[in-house]
């Protein structure tokens, strides 16, 4: 069953693509990625507000919608579809890791406004020389002085480091690693965006001196280690969709190009190309589908 969308799932699936059609169709994209900004701030908040993902994970007692991973694996396909520049992923991603982890307080207080697109999370994990994405030991550190918490050191590639408003930060502590909670406007913050492949994924380096931070309780190993999870799933689900999409285009195009009097699709050379293609990706977008469900029932 996990290789067949419900009901409720199509539904969203084409509220999805019904919505990036419209609002951020591809010249709209070339058009924010050739800008300053990272994203549309008018469609950020019509996908959060209007449509609900940035809450599609968080359970409804915080605000959100509390809908299972194959559920936003079938809306992330629509975004992979239309490369939407938003602050989606980073925000899911620090959504899970704060349900990951056991601060009531912090849940209470981020949650419901990132539920509801108010308030971009991100999270901050890799660090300059370290090709893992999450260091099993993190060279940034967390000093407790006076019952103060500050953190000094530098992480790579945080996404939508930039534009994010607070930042959960793995740093190494007396108590061992950990996740701090710090604010956009803490003092000794910098934050340079980093120049991508990638136009439509904004990401950062942060460095931090002495930047005051605020414990969040947990286990945070255990947090990212499933947040990682999360992270594949959600990134292999917009992988998914853009992969079908360009497959789509490409069959398209193979129906309107003639040579030799014929359609190029006509020629055994073009379609089955085209067919084995499209087998890979139903194959890679089953075990997708598998992976979700499991996420879900048997994590």
């Amino acid at each position: 069953m996990s290789l067949i969308f419900t009901d409720d799932q199509k539904s969203l699936a084409q509220t999805v693509r019904r919505f990036v059609a419209q609002r951020t169709p591809l010249p709209k994209v070339r058009e924010v990625i050739g800008s300053d900004q990272a994203y549309d701030p008018e469609v950020w908040a019509q996908l959060a507000g209007e449509l609900g993902l940035a809450g599609l994970n968080i359970p409804e007692e915080y605000g959100g919608a509390g809908a299972t991973q194959a559920d936003l694996s079938a809306a992330l396909r629509e975004l992979g579809a239309g490369l939407v520049p938003s602050p989606l992923l980073a925000c899911l991603l620090a959504a899970g890791t704060l349900l990951a982890l056991d601060d009531e307080t912090v849940r209470q207080e981020l949650l419901p406004q990132i539920a509801e697109g108010g308030l971009v999370a991100t999270l901050a994990v890799s660090e300059p020389g370290d090709r893992r994405w999450i260091p099993a030991q993190p060279v940034t550190s967390a000093a407790h002085p006076d019952g103060r918490i500050t953190l000094s050191g530098m992480k790579a590639a945080v996404l939508n480091g930039a534009e994010a408003d607070v930042l959960l930060v793995q740093a190494r502590g007396p108590q061992g690693t950990r996740i701090y909670l710090v604010q956009r406007s803490a003092a000794g913050l910098t934050i340079t965006r980093d120049e991508v492949v990638d136009p439509t994924r904004s990401s950062a380096t942060v460095t931090f001196d002495s930047t005051p931070a605020r414990l969040v309780a947990g286990d945070a190993a255990a947090a990212l280690d499933h947040v990682a999870d999360l992270a594949n799933l959600a990134i292999a689900a917009e992988q998914s969709g853009a992969m079908l999409a360009c497959l789509t285009m490409t069959n398209e195009y193979a129906r309107i190009r003639y040579a030799f009097g014929q359609p190029i699709g006509a020629y055994q050379g073009v379609k089955h190309k085209l067919a084995d293609m499209y087998n890979l990706w139903a194959l890679s977008d089953a075990a997708l589908r598998e992976a979700a469900r499991a996420a879900d029932e048997e994590p």
